[in-house]
């Protein structure tokens, strides 16, 4: 009559083994989706903070004014969230083409700080067009940049004219 209680124990104590592996397996899991959700959040509220205006007057001439065959664009920060001061957080697509960093430049023209690109400050972001396909400026005719910066898009439209 032994055997039952000992065959009774180690059946507890494997169930027991089972339990602790069951609650230590979803615990990491919970903790995983816990964590993800709270980076989509913090995600989420950079991207809302997020908002650029591309201030420039299409019509003033934002090609070539100064004869070196640049696109130069005023940026104004009208969102919350703070930018590099050299517009590094723009990706930039110029007539379809990814113009790479090296390509453009910014320099804040209105800022009270000077080391962050803050609500209100407006931003000189200068594209070499030479850079991106090496064929000695932009043709005649309308053009396209296109901006994204932490989900935030925009659009400027503008004329090449010859000079």
């Amino acid at each position: 009559m032994a055997s039952v209680p000992v065959s009774h124990l180690i059946l507890f104590i494997a169930s027991l083994v089972i339990a602790a592996g069951v609650v230590g397996t979803i615990t990491t899991g919970v903790d995983r989706v816990s964590a993800a959700v709270e980076d989509a959040g913090l995600d989420a509220t950079e991207t809302l903070r997020t908002d650029v205006t591309i201030i420039s007057d299409p019509s003033a001439g934002v090609y070539n004014a100064s004869g070196d065959e640049n696109v130069t664009l005023l940026v104004k920060n009208t969102g919350t969230y703070r930018l590099a001061p050299d517009g590094s957080d723009l990706d930039v697509v110029l007539d379809g083409s990814y113009v790479r960093p090296n390509a453009t430049s910014g320099e804040l023209v209105s800022a009270e700080g000077g080391n962050a690109w803050s609500r209100g400050d407006v931003l000189r972001l200068t594209i070499d067009v030479n850079e991106i396909d090496g064929s000695g400026g932009l043709a005649d005719g309308d053009h396209r940049v296109y901006f994204t910066v932490n989900g935030d898009e925009e659009l400027f439209q503008f004329r090449a004219k010859e000079n």
